[in-house]
């Protein structure tokens, strides 16, 4: 999940990296190279890259924008050079549309726990239940629905790579187990509105 968002950091940082470089069709190599990142980015999201794939495919790019800063170190872009970064360029593009299109795809993350989400949506009913009864202060009410916003930022922050792991969904219901009992814990105390 952190190798991922490594590859990702790093194509979004490539990205600004180029000078732009014309071409006579209006295509430098740097427009060129962004669009690349992108391919590769939207290959990860989609599952369309294993991770492998897209870190073989980041680590091309890197190579061509180094051989292009290596070019320009005499302050020009030759003919010879521009056409042998084109080259490199149409090589590395036939390269993510093979790995895209290939047989190896990365199953997409189911993105959301039924089991947590079911029992939040029960929390926050018997949160509600108990204001309206009276077992719950207002005081309390808005501890636990705390409780209930830190829990669903934390599974935004875990799903924000775009995989939701085993260990990250245990840590979730495990979370929503201790708010239950805190919800319980607070409707059966002495406290009443």
């Amino acid at each position: 999940m952190k190798r991922l968002a490594a590859i990702l950091g790093s194509l979004v940082v490539a990205g600004g990296t180029f000078e732009a470089v014309a071409s006579p069709g209006g295509q430098g190599v740097d427009a060129r190279q962004h669009r690349q990142h992108h391919r590769i980015e939207q290959g990860v999201r989609s599952g369309e890259l294993t991770r492998r794939e897209a870190a073989r495919a980041t680590a091309q790019q890197r190579h061509i924008r180094a051989e292009e800063r290596r070019y320009r170190a005499d302050g020009n872009l030759g003919p010879v050079e521009r056409a042998d970064l084109r080259r490199d360029q149409a090589r590395a593009s036939r390269g993510i549309h093979r790995q895209k299109h290939d047989a190896q795809d990365r199953p997409p993350a189911e993105l959301h726990d039924p089991r947590v989400n079911a029992r939040q949506g029960n929390q926050r009913a018997r949160i509600g239940q108990g204001v309206r009864s009276g077992e719950l202060t207002r005081d309390e009410a808005v501890a636990l629905a705390q409780e209930q916003r830190s829990i669903r930022q934390q599974e935004r922050a875990y799903k924000s790579d775009g995989e939701l792991t085993k260990e990250e969904r245990q840590d979730l219901r495990q979370d929503v187990r201790q708010s239950g009992r805190s919800i319980a814990r607070e409707k059966n105390d002495e406290e009443q509105r």
